[in-house]
């Protein structure tokens, strides 16, 4: 269950190090921001997460290049400072494995050091996933944002990914 998405003009990925991903390859693209509350979650509670997710169709043949220079910019920038002032200190990216999705997918983690609402350590990371699903020429990106310090639970971006793709699916006929 969720609540009314909003269109969006913003990036589609997380800045990994300044990289420039498949940009010139652009036909089209349409991005939105998502506010998710999970069905076991009691009404009248907080969203559960957020997503910016996007749908980007590329010149032909330039998807899968798309993939590999993601994959590519996460390997290059394993560890970055976070947006904004000193005190967000950075997040670390990885690769994840990641199969049956789509015609591929990219899956990487953000990890940083948790921080409660006064910007004071909790102990704990925080963890964001990001999926890049490749379709023929499309490709679309699930960028799981969390609520309040949450992270991102796998087996909820991997449903949702899978959702993302039976879509798509449809949509391209």
């Amino acid at each position: 269950m969720g609540i009314a998405p909003e269109f969006r003009d913003e990036a589609v990925l997380p800045n990994l190090c300044g990289a420039d991903i498949g940009g010139e390859a652009v036909v089209h693209r349409r991005t939105r921001l998502l506010i998710y509350k999970l069905p076991q979650t009691p009404k009248g509670y907080v969203p559960d997460g957020t997503y910016t997710h996007s749908i980007t169709i590329y010149r032909a043949g330039r998807a899968d290049d798309v993939l590999k220079e993601l994959r590519q910019a996460v390997r290059d920038c394993p560890v970055q400072k976070m947006p904004g002032d000193d005190t967000l200190g950075e997040s670390r990216q990885r690769l994840i494995s990641d199969s049956g999705f789509g015609d591929e997918s990219v899956l990487f983690e953000m990890r940083s050091a948790g921080q409660d609402v006064n910007g004071d350590p909790t102990g704990a990371d925080v963890v964001r996933l990001v999926r890049a699903i490749r379709v023929g020429d499309v490709v679309t990106i699930l960028w799981e944002g969390g609520w309040e310090g949450t992270s991102s639970q796998r087996a909820q971006v991997d449903a949702d990914s899978r959702r993302a793709v039976a879509a798509i699916r449809r949509w391209l006929g």
